[in-house]
């Protein structure tokens, strides 16, 4: 039987358009076979979904999971951590209900694929079991590691097996047990626990190609050129971007029509242009499409007009009408 690749990501309402963006560029640039699923973090996304006909792709809620542990902790976790804590037992769940050698791949709601991720499963060849990345942080970026850890957690694969269990499972009964924001102790939600996954697991990989987790924490570390299709980072095409701490802005009397690329960081035209401003666009169409459905996606931030030109100005709002 052929390998199905089984991609799950996890959004809410207010991560809908990032997710759907996502989503879209994955279905656009993986030709294999797969399944999609996604774990609906509020009441009102699984409705969203439906009336913005997605039917192809699986929706379950926290309670559909069947996770009673996971249950039990949502009613003393802010919404940020309770969502973290989701994640690896959202992959815990897809690892044990799928077919031996099967690959399940985690995928953050802000990530975008340029290219097929099938570049980067291909690196786990014929014995590896995990994939994982790291930050590969810029050298103006290098002291995060210490409390966001050297792997980032945007994008892991899993072949379904033994192994695979092993680290899932250890994985979701350390995020139910300790599942918080807390750089001086080490702690960075789900994802410091990647750490000793290298001492732990013969079958785990971590990536070669760089084009798999670009960011605005190591993208100063890359000379960005390409086109708006098909960007590249020294000579490599971009797998996908991480659109951390992107930001949409809503500019007084204009509306819903302008981003911050990414909040804490400044970038050069060339990147905006070739990384941002289309991004920025999709999330603004999908946005206006989930308004004509009847749902309302609040943006991250308002500006008043004044503050908007002189934040355009200084290079750090792109404007995406």
């Amino acid at each position: 039987m052929p390998v199905v690749t089984h991609f799950c990501t996890l959004f809410d309402l207010r991560y809908a358009s990032r997710g759907l963006a996502m989503l879209e560029s994955l279905e656009a640039s993986f030709a294999g076979e797969k399944t999609i699923t996604i774990l609906a973090m509020d009441e009102t996304t699984p409705a969203m979904l439906r009336k913005m006909g997605k039917p192809h792709w699986k929706v379950v809620t926290v309670e559909k999971l069947g996770d009673a542990e996971l249950l039990e902790v949502r009613s003393n976790r802010p919404h940020r951590e309770f969502c973290w804590t989701c994640a690896p037992a959202l992959v815990a769940r897809m690892v044990g209900s799928h077919d031996e050698k099967d690959i399940v791949v985690y995928v953050d709601a802000d990530l975008y694929f340029f290219a097929s991720p099938q570049l980067l499963l291909d690196e786990l060849g014929d014995s590896g079991n995990i994939l994982i990345h790291e930050h590969r942080y810029s050298p103006d970026r290098q002291h995060y590691e210490s409390s966001s850890g050297r792997f980032n957690v945007g994008f892991v694969a899993f072949v379904v097996g033994d192994e695979a269990r092993a680290c899932v499972n250890r994985w979701r009964s350390q995020v139910l047990d300790k599942c918080v924001l807390d750089p001086d102790n080490g702690y960075c939600g789900d994802q410091g626990y990647l750490n000793e996954w290298p001492e732990l697991y013969p079958g785990l990989r971590i990536l070669r190609n760089i084009g798999g987790g670009v960011a605005p924490w190591n993208l100063l570390s890359y000379k960005v050129a390409g086109d708006v299709k098909r960007p590249v980072v020294d000579e490599v095409p971009v797998v996908f971007f991480h659109y951390h701490a992107f930001r949409t802005v809503s500019v007084r009397f204009a509306g819903n029509i302008a981003a911050i690329p990414a909040w804490g960081y400044e970038f050069s035209r060339d990147a905006q242009r070739l990384l941002f401003s289309r991004y920025s666009r999709k999330l603004r169409r999908i946005s206006s499409e989930a308004v004509r459905s009847g749902f309302k996606v609040e943006s991250d931030m308002e500006h008043p007009l004044r503050d908007a030109v002189r934040a355009l100005l200084r290079r750090n709002l792109i404007f995406s009408i």
